[in-house]
C-alpha cells in the first residue's frame, strides 16, 4: 500500500507538470516514452522470440509518435516503417524451421506495438496542441480513465454481483461497468467547471458528459483487452515499472483507448 501511495503522490503531480506547465515538446517526449515502454512490455509479454525485435520496435513506436506530433518527419518515418516491416518478414522467413523461429504472430504483435499503439497514444499530444485549451484537453483522457476506474471499483464493491468477463478479469462486474461511465462523465463536468472558472472556457456540459461516458466504454474495452493478453501469457503485470502499480500497459491501458475518442470530439469542437 505504501508503494502504491508513493507512486501516486509522486507520479500524478509530475504528470501534471509535464502535460500542463512545461512546453508541448515535453508532452511529445513523454508520449513517445510511454509508447516505447508499452512496445517493450507488449513484446516481452506476447512475443515468443522478442530479443531481436526489441530495439527496432521501440524505436519505431517512438518515431511514430514524434512524426505525428511534429509532422515534418512523416516521410522519414514512413521510409523507416517500410524497412521495419520488411525486416520483420525477413526475420520470420529466415528463421522459419529453427529453434529461434519468429512466427507470424510475433510479426503481428510488433506491428501493433510499433504502429497502432503509438498512433493511439499520440492523440494525447494532439490534444495538448489545441491553441486555446490544450492544457485543459490534455488532462481529459487521464481524468476519464482515473475517475472512471475509481467509481467503477466502488460500484463493483457496492452492487457488483454479475461478472462482466470472469475469464479475463475476475473482479470486473456489470455494476462496475455502469459506474465507470458515470464517474468519467462527472470528471469531465468537473474539468469543464474548473476551466470555466480559471480559463474563461464556455463548455457544453451535456457534450462533455457524453464524451466522458462514451470514452469510458472504450477505455473499459482497452482494459479488458490488455488483461486478455496477460491472461494468455499467464502473468499478473506487464512489468514493475511503477512498482506495485504494474507497468505502462497496466496503468495507461485504458488511457490509450480513451485518448482517440476524446480527440475525435475535441477535433469536432467540444
Amino acid at each position: 500500500m505504501k508503494q502504491r501511495l508513493l507512486v501516486a503522490a509522486v507520479g500524478v503531480p509530475l504528470l501534471i507538470v509535464v502535460l500542463v506547465l512545461l512546453p508541448p515538446i515535453a508532452t511529445a517526449i513523454l508520449t513517445a516514452a510511454i509508447a516505447g515502454a508499452a512496445a517493450w512490455e507488449l513484446l516481452h509479454t506476447a512475443c515468443r522470440q522478442p530479443k531481436l525485435l526489441y530495439v527496432p520496435t521501440i524505436l519505431c513506436a517512438a518515431l511514430v509518435v514524434l512524426a505525428i506530433a511534429f509532422g515534418t518527419a512523416i516521410t522519414a518515418t514512413l521510409i523507416y516503417a517500410f524497412f521495419y516491416v520488411m525486416f520483420l518478414f525477413y526475420m520470420a522467413v529466415s528463421t522459419h524451421g529453427k529453434e529461434t523461429a519468429i512466427p507470424f504472430a510475433d510479426v503481428a504483435v510488433c506491428v501493433v506495438a510499433g504502429f497502432l499503439f503509438p498512433a493511439m497514444y499520440s492523440c494525447i499530444f494532439l490534444l495538448r496542441m489545441d491553441e486555446n485549451y490544450g492544457k485543459l484537453y490534455v488532462l481529459a483522457p487521464f481524468c476519464v480513465a482515473f475517475v472512471g476506474d475509481a467509481l467503477s471499483m466502488y460500484f463493483g464493491i457496492w452492487f457488483g454481483k454479475r461478472k462482466m468477463a470472469p475469464h479475463v478479469s475476475p473482479h470486473k462486474t456489470w455494476a462496475g461497468g455502469f459506474g465507470g461511465p458515470i464517474g468519467s462523465a462527472l470528471a469531465m463536468l468537473l474539468l469543464g467547471l474548473i476551466a470555466q472558472k480559471w480559463l474563461g472556457y464556455a463548455p457544453d456540459y451535456a457534450r462533455l458528459a457524453l464524451v466522458g461516458a462514451v470514452a469510458n466504454v472504450f477505455g473499459q474495452l482497452g482494459d479488458l483487452s490488455m488483461s486478455l493478453i496477460k491472461r494468455e501469457a499467464g502473468i499478473k503485470d506487464y512489468s514493475h515499472l511503477f512498482l506495485t502499480h504494474g507497468g505502462m500497459l497496466d496503468r495507461f491501458d485504458s488511457t490509450m483507448f480513451i485518448a482517440p475518442v476524446v480527440y475525435f470530439f475535441v477535433a469536432g469542437g467540444i
